[in-house]
């Protein structure tokens, strides 16, 4: 009796106190959009819509009409870890693939006065694999801290952009990110062999953090760009409350976060030599890495209830046990990325390239932990084109634009100091593929090609007869 009602708690166990999961940002990773992922990223001082929103909000009044635009981007990677060994206590993960669709807007809010001096972006990006998705795993498996889940997520964000002169415009947005927090309530009737009560309560609660830009225009053809971007994460906090009638009261509590995000600053800078058209520029992103949590699952079991009370064990089965509890110093570092970026343009036709070397925050994982990670060179290729509509369906030209991006991840090697290290030794290398296409519209309306003569009274003719008929004289 005993033994059936320990593996029905442990079944229960298993099945409750898996992490719930949410999404991460793709970004700061693999670019907003086809134009950001063709230029290696570097858009703090180049972008001209409403990606402005991510890269620098204060570059939303750039742009000089309203507009809209939508994508889909995917994420392709193939990352490999070759072990020094074939067997192991532990298995690694495969970073899973990651599409997503975006949207974004930008629209002026002042009136003739103020018109592209007060300018509001939104922008969006869902994933298509899954709406709510995320992992926290325990430390000790090999798994790609950057890649497993961080190009998952729903991602929005809202910016303004204001340009009190004509050289300067500031910024200012917001991040929105989900959580989750909730109870898990059960009480099992061992006898009847049911659940005798089922309570569920989550809420899925926002977490926000604020987006800042300042762009400086000193001359024709000259952008300064500098943005900031605070730590975002998604917390997660599910306790599980479990009842055995008689028996025991277990409580788990699972407590983690993913998706976590630092503090980022970014530089930029672009100039376009309008006679050649031709636009290229650079950025340099800091990222406070040093900051990151430990993205592991904490979780505790305290056992109580009368069987257990009665005979002193109680505390027997607490885990962790006074002195076990587990909690890891990640201990990254911060970095330093550069990007470039370039685009030359042919008359509607426009091609790019770019490149980025995005140094890895994460030390050798030497014995213990296994979050993966190894400096990561982008190169990157695109191209788009204005497309006026020979139809005349649409008012103005569509632009259409693609990009791809090879992201090599530099072999490193893992060494463990212990040569009884469940894992052992490992090869971490690989690449992942970036492809996106990309849909922007302006809505400013388009000049009348043959507007109509004015009507005018021909000499020696009555002019009242203009007037009778409803039409001041002079006009028509």
């Amino acid at each position: 009796m005993v033994a059936v009602v320990a593996e029905r708690i442990l079944v229960v166990l298993a099945l409750l106190a898996v992490p719930a999961t949410a999404e991460a940002n793709p970004w700061e990773l693999f670019g907003f959009n086809a134009r950001a992922i063709g230029m290696g990223g570097a858009h703090t001082a180049m972008t001209d819509d409403f990606t402005a929103v991510h890269y620098n909000p204060a570059a939303l009044t750039v742009a000089t009409e309203a507009g809209f635009g939508f994508g889909y981007n995917l994420a392709r990677p193939n990352l490999s870890l070759d072990f020094d060994r074939a067997e192991r206590a532990i298995a690694d993960l495969e970073p899973p693939t990651s599409d997503g669709i975006t949207f974004g807007t930008h629209f002026p809010m002042g009136g003739d006065r103020f018109r592209n001096r007060v300018v509001l972006g939104l922008a969006i990006s869902v994933p298509t694999s899954s709406v709510l998705n995320g992992q926290a795993l325990d430390p000790a498996t090999p798994h790609w801290y950057m890649y497993q889940s961080l190009p998952r997520r729903i991602v929005a964000s809202l910016g303004l952009g204001v340009m009190p002169v004509e050289w300067l415009s500031i910024g200012l947005g917001v991040q929105l990110l989900a959580g989750v927090e909730g109870r898990l309530d059960y009480e099992l009737d061992v006898v009847a062999g049911r659940f005798s009560r089922k309570s569920v309560v989550f809420d899925i609660a926002p977490h926000a953090a604020p987006l800042a830009g300042i762009e400086l225009r000193p001359f024709e053809g000259l952008r300064f760009g500098v943005s900031y971007r605070a730590s975002i994460q998604s917390d997660v906090d599910l306790p599980v409350d479990l009842t055995v009638t008689g028996i025991a009261d277990l409580s788990v509590t699972n407590v983690f976060n993913v998706q976590f995000a630092p503090h980022q600053l970014s530089f930029g800078i672009s100039y376009e030599l309008a006679e050649l058209d031709l636009l290229f520029g650079a950025d340099v992103v800091y990222a406070l890495w040093s900051g990151a949590p430990d993205p592991s699952p904490n979780s505790t079991l305290d056992v109580g209830g009368e069987l257990f009370e009665g005979t002193g064990l109680d505390n027997a089965f607490d885990t962790p046990a006074p002195g076990q509890e587990r909690s890891v110093d990640l201990a990254f570092r911060n970095t330093l990325t550069p990007r470039f970026g370039a685009e030359k343009r042919f008359g509607p036709w426009a091609v790019r390239a770019g490149y980025a070397v995005r140094p890895s925050p994460a030390p050798l994982q030497t014995s213990g932990t296994n979050y993966v990670d190894a400096t990561t060179h982008q190169l990157s290729l695109g191209g788009g084109v204005r497309f006026q509509d020979p139809l005349g369906a649409l008012a103005n030209p569509l632009l259409v634009d693609v990009g791809a991006a090879l992201h090599y991840v530099a072999p490193r090697d893992y060494g463990k100091v212990d040569a009884q290290d469940p894992v052992g030794g490992y090869r971490a290398s690989g690449t992942i593929v970036v492809v996106g296409l990309s849909l922007r519209y302006a809505l400013d309306e388009a000049p009348v090609a043959n507007p109509p003569a004015p009507l005018v009274a021909p000499h020696g003719e009555d002019e009242a007869r203009f007037e009778e008929d409803g039409l001041p004289e002079g006009d028509g």
